[in-house]
């Protein structure tokens, strides 16, 4: 069975330049915090909807940090909870921050919130996330230590209060040691790149619904610009807390990646998986190898991911609820892929390419 897989930032661009050469990666290092001339301006963006709880203990967050934005640019999506007020009250009070109106979805926001900043360099984190002190400064630095970088990725790590969001983190997030910096796909949780990158693929596509951090990446990288991972960049982040949402925020991922049309290979291969099950019980019935290869198969896929869970939960937890949350996971995923695969062949638009990257833990 397929083991737990992220997104490395889930959540854009449909213009792949298939004869650029491919993107390369810097070693990852983690240098020290410290003062440096040589690093150039930032603005920070945001896109919010419904965010005037959260927003707030961000931007404090943010202004508190080891080095702050020189911009900060917040596009609120259509806010009816007095989100842009509060926005507005805050820009008055402090001429870095901006507030931009931009309805529609997260791509519209962040490219809105891009062409209404001037600085060099564009970090990228989420309402509701909770940033260490130094995370702006670590993921900005590797501009200045390379100035041929022009993606750096940053980490993520979730953070439950309950058991479900705990289980929740282990299924959605990858651990670090599973990473591959090669093949990691940064997040717009916690993300930062040169506006001539951004530029040179002409930003987020904003025909996309959901899940724009991934085609954005994705085009990035076939447009040759050079990564860089920087595992302590690090932002915190609340899994869902119940079974619905956790299935239908997964279902919008998988949506969004059919929708775009990435990652085909690795929802085939997860189909197959699961089909292989399936055939495997049916078979069952007539030769019972089959079911003893279907229960050794469950026996390993249980194991893997109460492996994933050690430390975090108990033996409920490790052995029921995560590897039952992976079923769900991989259901949402392949649902809402079918999905988002089907609404382009109802509404082409301008034809897109497959296009596949090996996800974190792929």
């Amino acid at each position: 069975m397929e083991q737990s897989t992220l997104r490395g930032c889930r959540d854009a661009s449909r213009r792949l330049v298939a004869a650029r050469p491919p993107a390369t990666f810097a070693a990852p290092e983690s240098p020290e915090p410290t003062g440096d001339s040589r690093v150039e301006p930032v603005v920070l963006i945001v896109t919010v909807r419904n965010e005037a709880r959260t927003i707030g203990p961000l931007l404090d967050s943010i202004l508190a940090g080891t080095r702050v934005p020189d911009e900060i640019v917040v596009a609120d999506g259509g806010s009816s909870d007095g989100t842009l007020e509060l926005l507005r009250s805050r820009a008055s009070a402090d001429p870095r921050i901006r507030a931009v109106l931009a309805p529609g979805n997260r791509s519209v926001g962040r490219n809105a919130a891009v062409r209404a900043s001037t600085a060099p360099i564009v970090a990228c984190t989420d309402a509701g996330v909770e940033v260490e002190p130094d995370w702006l400064e670590r993921i900005t630095r590797p501009f200045a230590a390379d100035p041929a970088t022009e993606v750096v990725a940053g980490f993520y790590l979730p953070v439950g209060r309950t058991r479900f969001e705990r289980a929740a983190g282990v299924i959605s997030a990858p651990r670090l040691t599973e990473i591959d910096p090669k093949r990691f796909l940064p997040s717009t949780r916690s993300v930062a790149f040169r506006r001539t990158a951004w530029e040179r693929v002409r930003g987020f596509d904003e025909s996309l619904a959901h899940n724009e951090d991934t085609p954005f990446a994705l085009a990035l990288k076939a447009a040759g610009a050079r990564f860089h991972f920087e595992p302590e960049a690090r932002v915190r982040w609340h899994p869902r807390g119940d079974l619905r949402s956790f299935f239908r925020q997964h279902r919008r991922f998988g949506f969004g990646d059919g929708e775009s049309r990435v990652q085909g290979s690795f929802y085939a291969r997860l189909a197959a998986k699961y089909a292989l099950g399936a055939i495997l019980f049916v078979g069952g019935f007539w030769y019972r190898d089959c079911w003893a290869a279907l229960v050794v198969g469950l026996l390993l896929f249980v194991t893997t991911q109460a492996r994933r869970g050690a430390g975090k939960l108990g033996p409920y937890g490790r052995f029921i609820l995560v590897p039952f949350l992976k079923v769900v996971y991989d259901a949402a995923y392949l649902s809402g892929y079918a999905q988002g695969r089907l609404s382009r062949l109802s509404s082409p638009g301008r034809p897109l390419r497959d296009r596949d990257s090996p996800r974190a833990s792929d």
